[in-house]
């Protein structure tokens, strides 16, 4: 969506999620994926970074991150 290149701002104080500290390798991108609209994480205040991804959850990521149908 943003290109290969993209870097998202600082995550500042918090992601906003319980179980993603701002030093997470990844805190800044999942931020900035909520701040789009892209996801809110999977319930009760947590991310579950560690978890993996559904099918239906990925179709819920491509779809919000580019508008489809």
């Amino acid at each position: 969506m943003n290109g290969s290149s993209y870097a998202p701002p600082a995550v500042g104080g918090s992601t906003g999620f319980t179980d993603v500290a701002a030093d997470y390798w990844a805190a800044a991108f999942i931020k900035q994926l909520v701040a789009e609209g892209i996801t809110a994480g999977c319930g009760n205040g947590g991310y579950c970074p560690d978890s993996d991804v559904t099918r239906a959850q990925m179709a819920v990521f491509l779809v919000n991150t580019f508008n489809l149908p």
